[in-house]
């Protein structure tokens, strides 16, 4: 059996390093494609280390957007609809608080009722859905779409 998960990310990190050393982390830089791939793979690194609470204060919004845009692309509906309610239950309410100076200080301002959220997307993604998500991207852009990352990126990545 193939082990998708390992697959997609070794092919998905290479968009993610053209995001991060060929475009300084611009995402405008990047086409659609490109951005979805790359934050796919910050969704699916993110997911399996942090949780969803990572991925976003790691990310943002524009990286939760194009990781949004690649779910709906590749027809996982499920996680699609799960990851945008955990969104607006728990991050929508962030979005002009003042008190907020970066994403990470979200974490400060969370409730119970937030972190069981949380967790319950978290848990679904981890037993459920990231196996899942990484197949059919991995189907859907390298084998469908063949995709491929830049040969080349602008700047060198740090040894």
């Amino acid at each position: 059996m193939q082990d998708y998960v390992t697959l997609f990310d070794d092919y998905s990190i290479q968009f993610n390093k053209t995001l991060e050393y060929g475009c300084g982390g611009d995402w405008d830089r990047l086409d659609q494609e490109e951005r979805e791939l790359a934050a796919l793979w910050k969704l699916l690194v993110d997911m399996y280390n942090g949780g969803f609470l990572q991925f976003f204060c790691n990310w943002g919004y524009s990286g939760y957007w194009y990781a949004m845009c690649g779910v709906q692309k590749i027809g996982e509906r499920a996680l699609l609809d799960r990851l945008h309610r955990t969104y607006m239950e728990v991050f929508d309410k962030f979005q002009d608080d003042s008190r907020l100076k970066a994403y990470w200080d979200i974490p400060d301002y969370l409730t119970e009722e937030d972190e069981a959220v949380l967790d319950e997307t978290d848990n679904y993604f981890w037993d459920e859905a990231g196996e899942a998500m990484a197949k059919r991207a991995y189907e859907y852009y390298h084998d469908k779409q063949k995709k491929m990352p830049r040969e080349s990126p602008e700047k060198k990545e740090p040894t």
